[in-house]
């Protein structure tokens, strides 16, 4: 099987860490003087947008409780 080039890997591209960095980048956005005002401004709102959404969904993929381990008094298959 052929992995796609757009799937991107769990642990380097966690979207918690992607949005700090687009937080980052929004802020050197402003500041870039190769760009107009007005372009500096787009791109700091496009970079903001995108931290807003990796951070939601950041909220959405918290992890799993841990599961509840038996008791030493438990054995066997556990009743419904």
């Amino acid at each position: 099987m052929r992995a796609l080039r757009t799937q991107l890997d769990i642990f380097e591209h966690d979207p918690a860490r992607l949005a700090d960095a687009n937080r980052v980048a929004a802020e050197t956005a402003l500041r870039d003087v190769q760009f107009s005002a007005a372009e500096r401004q787009e791109r700091h709102d496009y970079y903001l947008g995108e931290a807003l959404r990796l951070e939601a969904l950041a909220r959405q993929c918290q992890p799993a409780p841990a599961r509840r381990r038996r008791t030493t008094r438990q054995t066997g298959a556990t009743p419904r």
